[in-house]
C-alpha cells in the first residue's frame, strides 16, 4: 500500500512538472510586463531566447511569482493566475483520477492503523490535534456565517469567487473568531489602499490582484521609533510588563545598539534586552535573530538567594539612517522584529530558576516558533493615529 501510494504521489507530482513546463506566454511588447524588477525581466528575456521572442513567462516559480507581485497589468496577473491554479486538471495530466486513489488508500491506510481517516495518521506526530483543527474550522465557518449576516461579505460558494478575505498566514490561536476578524481586516485595508492609489478595480479585488497589492501595501515605510513604541505598548496589555530605555546601563558593542529594562507589573525589573537594528556589512552577517544572552538562574546568582536576571539580544539588519533622515522601515522590516521580539520574549518572561532549562532551551524546533508567529501576527492589524502607530488588538 505505500508503495502504491508512493507511486500515486510521483505521477501526481510528474503531471504537475509537465503541466508547468508546457505553459509559455510570450510577450513582445514591455508595457504588458511593466512593474516587474530587472531580475524578473532578466529571467523572462533568458528564457524567451529559445523561444523566438523577447519575454516569456513561465508557471515556474521565479517567473510566476513576480508577475503575481508587481505585474501592472491585472488581465496579464488574471491569466497567469488561471494557468497555474488549472495545472494537471485537464487531457492526459488530469490529476483528478489520481487524487481519488490517494485518497482511498489513505483511508485504507488509517483503518489498518487504528485510525478514523488520514487526518488522524497525519497529525498524530504534529503538535496539533485533529479536535483542535476541527473547531477552528467550525469556528471559521461560524465567522463567516457571522460576518455575511453583518453584511459585510457574501457567502462562501463553491467556485471561483472573488475573495472575502486574505490569508496571508494563518496561525493557531485560543479564539479562532479573533483570527477570522484579523483576516477581514486585512482585506479590508488591502482594499483600502488599493483605493486611495486609485486602482479601478478596488472595489472587485480578486485572487490574482492579492499579491499585487499586498507588495504594495508592504513597501508602505514605518519609522523604527514609532515602530517600537507601538511594539512596546502592545506587549503591555498580554503580558502586564513595561519597556522602558536602560541605555548606559550595560556596556554595548556599537553605539547604535539599544539597551532595555523589562518591568513587571508593579515596576520590578525581570529581564533586559539588546537591541542591534541597523545593517553593517563589515561587521555583521545578513538576517535577523534572537539569542540569549544569560539564562535566567538562581545558582548563578551572585548572592543565591535572588534569581540571576535574563538578558536577550534581538539583531536585526534594516537601513540604518542617513544624516538627520530616519531609518524607515519596510513592512517586512516591521515584521522581522516583531518576530524577534517574541523569541525574546519566551526567553526573558519564563518563571524557571534553573537555566539549563530556561526560556528557550530545550524546546522542540517546531514549538519554539510559536511565539514570534503570534507577535507576528500583531503586523496585520494597524492604524496610524498623530503619527504614531498603534497595534489594535482584539
Amino acid at each position: 500500500m505505500s508503495q502504491e501510494l508512493a507511486k500515486l504521489s510521483q505521477k501526481f507530482e510528474e503531471n504537475v512538472l509537465e503541466a508547468t513546463k508546457k505553459f509559455g506566454k510570450l510577450i513582445t511588447d514591455k508595457k504588458e510586463i511593466e512593474g516587474l524588477p530587472a531580475t524578473a525581466l532578466g529571467l523572462a528575456a533568458q528564457t524567451a531566447v529559445s523561444k523566438n521572442g523577447p519575454w516569456m513567462i513561465t508557471l515556474d516559480a521565479p517567473s510566476y511569482l513576480p508577475v503575481m507581485q508587481h505585474a501592472r497589468n491585472r488581465s496579464l496577473r488574471k491569466e497567469v493566475y488561471h494557468a497555474y491554479v488549472t495545472r494537471a486538471s485537464s487531457g492526459d495530466l488530469d490529476n483528478m483520477e489520481i487524487i481519488g486513489q490517494i485518497l482511498k488508500l489513505r483511508l485504507e491506510k488509517a483503518k489498518l492503523l487504528g485510525y478514523n481517516n488520514y487526518a488522524e495518521v497525519s497529525m498524530a506526530t504534529k503538535m496539533a490535534i485533529v479536535d483542535k483543527a476541527e473547531g477552528l474550522l467550525v469556528t471559521a465557518h461560524l465567522g463567516l456565517q457571522r460576518v455575511s449576516r453583518m453584511g459585510r461579505l457574501k457567502a462562501p460558494e463553491p467556485r471561483l469567487e472573488p475573495p472575502t478575505f486574505f490569508l496571508k498566514k494563518v496561525y493557531c490561536v485560543d479564539k479562532g473568531f479573533v483570527m477570522i476578524c484579523v483576516t477581514f481586516v486585512d482585506m479590508e485595508d488591502l482594499k483600502n489602499f488599493s483605493k486611495s492609489q486609485g486602482a479601478a478595480e478596488a472595489d472587485d479585488l480578486n485572487h490574482w490582484d492579492l499579491n499585487f497589492w499586498s507588495e504594495r501595501l508592504r513597501e508602505s515605510k514605518y519609522d523604527i521609533n514609532e515602530v517600537m513604541d507601538g511594539l512596546f505598548s502592545l506587549a503591555m496589555m498580554p503580558f502586564g510588563i513595561d519597556i522602558d530605555p536602560a541605555d548606559g546601563l550595560a556596556p554595548v558593542w556599537n553605539s547604535e545598539v539599544r539597551f532595555y529594562c523589562v518591568k513587571d507589573s508593579i515596576g520590578s525589573p525581570i529581564a533586559y534586552f539588546y537591541f542591534d537594528p541597523y545593517s553593517r556589512p563589515s561587521e555583521k552577517r545578513g538576517g535577523a535573530w534572537m539569542d540569549e544572552v544569560v539564562a535566567r538562574s538562581r545558582g548563578l546568582s551572585r548572592d543565591g538567594t535572588k534569581a540571576r536576571l535574563p538578558i536577550a539580544h534581538m539583531v536585526c539588519n534594516q537601513t540604518p539612517p542617513v544624516g538627520i533622515k530616519p531609518s524607515l522601515m519596510t513592512f517586512h522590516e516591521v515584521e522581522t522584529v516583531f518576530h524577534e521580539f517574541g523569541h525574546a520574549l519566551q526567553h526573558m518572561l519564563a518563571k524557571q530558576d534553573e537555566g539549563l532549562v530556561f526560556g528557550i532551551r530545550g524546546i522542540e524546533l517546531d514549538a519554539v516558533e510559536l511565539p514570534s508567529q503570534f507577535m507576528e501576527t500583531w503586523c496585520y492589524h494597524r492604524h496610524f493615529s498623530n503619527k504614531s502607530l498603534i497595534f489594535n488588538c482584539h
